[in-house]
């Protein structure tokens, strides 16, 4: 049999030899609880798109396709229902009229195949246009319509680093979407999927009665690979693999329910190839979260995501306006829930990477997103330490603004860069096993960045030159922030050398322009 890498339509892999691991009793106890509207979050590559597709050809009635799957004697196939399917997957769509322009020609598409002839105009809006098509199936078929939508939140995470835009793309969204609610009459059933939990108010406030059942413990394993699957499904694939491994690398993803699952994308490629590494995260690095991290001057934060708790509202809340970096990370499956906790009435759970694959690609995703890989990090660092504790200064202002030089200008997110240049040094330092902190507080505040070598310690802040300020006095400021504010005080009994280093960056190069340093005594300026 064939591995259904890249692949997500439900009859391809059922007519084509390929493997397919059955969800339909998930499918099955979901549709005869009687609800109508539904949604799942799940983080990209995930299985979301094949059970959509899964559900298209079970309401299609195409029953030959579910042959020998749990729900082929459970389901009604003299019952066939029309079926409405966009989708947003694939390419950008970042403005109002980009999703129109999507919209209307999967309407189009759908039109077409059911033989509908558009009674509207080919420039109506796509919201009435998604309304008339609705309307037309039931009319046509006697049979009420059922709606799927596949990552439903992407026009939104394709510009989220630029606020404007993406409240504009949810307000034309949040438009579409209500003709759903307002076409109810016609509706037979309605699931969405996406990547994030938009909350109801923001974007579906007109499907208010949506259920969501992203952390539902019934549905814990309806996208996604259980130990089970893989040691029956892919038995073939599995003998000259070590079992342990594959569960380290690639288990461990969690939704209440007491299974953990393995993203399929990253196990297939494992199949494919033979080989360990981070393939899912590889093969896809979701460039939107580092753009966001960046905006926020958050890079530095992926050691605080793991083992860290939220609320049951953060965690499920994603406001274009303000995401929770927590929950912008969890929904993009990057942590996974690893317990749960009540606190003053409301639940809590304890978040972390779900496994070595994503503890070890988060850190190359951030790596490929300044520009370098791990390899690179590695030669930098090692040369930027060498310099620092040798003492040569000089020569590590020359070869820092060699390095910065590379990073990609998308890096750059808002007015302050600052975060940009604190990341490359921590993951460049942490890459080679280098002990440094970023936004490290004192009781008097936060110092940039801390850097611990062998009997060296670095204790450095990082300022913007802006256009008519005198390098001088912004370097003479950062040191002297250094000491008002105690940034080195709790080092200097530590029998170590103290070094405070000013590094001044001007926006308009994107670069280091300029660096002072002092060495701390005993506690005193030399």
């Amino acid at each position: 049999m064939f591995l259904p890498l890249g692949l997500f339509d439900f009859k391809e892999l059922r007519n084509d030899n390929y493997y397919y691991v059955d969800k339909t009793h998930l499918i099955h106890n979901l549709l005869k609880s009687g609800g109508r509207y539904y949604f799942l979050s799940r983080p990209r590559r995930f299985g979301k798109s094949l059970l959509v597709s899964t559900l298209q050809y079970l309401f299609a009635g195409e029953r030959e396709l579910f042959k020998g799957l749990y729900i082929e004697d459970k389901w009604d196939w003299n019952e066939k229902y029309p079926v409405v399917r966009l989708s947003f997957g694939g390419g950008k769509v970042s403005t109002p009229a980009a999703i129109e322009k999507r919209v209307i020609k999967q309407l189009a598409r759908i039109e077409k195949q059911a033989g509908l002839t558009p009674e509207k105009e080919p420039d109506t809006d796509a919201p009435n246009r998604l309304e008339d098509v609705i309307f037309r199936l039931y009319e046509q078929t006697g049979k009420k319509v059922v709606v799927l939508v596949d990552e439903y939140d992407k026009p939104i995470l394709d510009v989220i680093q630029e606020p404007d835009q993406a409240v504009a793309n949810r307000e034309y969204l949040k438009e579409l979407y209500s003709i759903i609610k307002d076409s109810s009459h016609y509706v037979r059933f309605v699931f969405i999927t996406g990547i994030t939990m938009f909350s109801k108010a923001n974007l579906f406030s007109g499907l208010n009665h949506l259920n969501d059942i992203s952390l539902d413990s019934r549905y814990n394993s309806i996208c996604g690979y259980t130990d089970h699957d893989i040691d029956t499904v892919f038995a073939e694939e599995i003998k000259t693999l070590d079992r342990a491994e594959i569960k380290r690398w690639y288990n461990g993803y969690r939704w209440l329910g007491e299974e953990k699952v393995y993203n399929p994308y990253g196990v297939l490629l494992l199949f494919d190839k033979k080989k360990f590494k981070s393939w899912w995260l590889e093969t896809g690095t979701p460039t939107y979260l580092y753009q966001y991290l960046s905006q926020k001057n958050a890079l530095t934060n992926l050691d605080d995501f793991d083992n860290c708790w939220v609320s049951h509202e953060d965690l499920i809340e994603f406001n274009v306006l303000n995401v929770k970096l927590e929950a912008l990370f969890f929904q993009s499956g990057y942590l996974t829930i690893a317990g749960e906790k009540e606190e003053e009435d409301e639940a809590c759970y304890l978040l972390t990477y779900p496994n070595l694959e994503v503890r070890k690609g988060v850190y190359r995703g951030l790596l490929k997103f300044l520009g370098t890989d791990t390899s690179k990090a590695k030669q930098d660092g090692k040369k930027l330490i060498r310099l620092l504790s040798e003492g040569d200064f000089t020569s590590f202002e020359t070869e820092l603004h060699s390095f910065l030089a590379g990073i990609p200008h998308q890096c750059y997110q808002g007015d302050s860069f600052e975060g940009v240049y604190q990341a490359y040094l921590w993951i460049i330092f942490k890459t080679i096993g280098v002990k440094c902190e970023a936004e490290k507080s004192t009781n008097r505040g936060t110092s940039d960045f801390i850097l611990y070598y062998q009997n060296q310690i670095f204790v450095m802040e990082l300022k913007m030159v802006r256009s008519g300020e005198n390098k001088d006095t912004v370097l003479a400021k950062a040191i002297e922030q250094i000491k008002t504010r105690g940034y080195a005080e709790e080092h200097k009994n530590s029998g170590k050398e103290i070094h405070l280093l000013g590094l001044a960056f001007s926006k308009e190069d994107r670069n280091i322009t300029r660096l002072l340093h002092e060495k701390l005594a005993d506690g005193i300026t030399t």
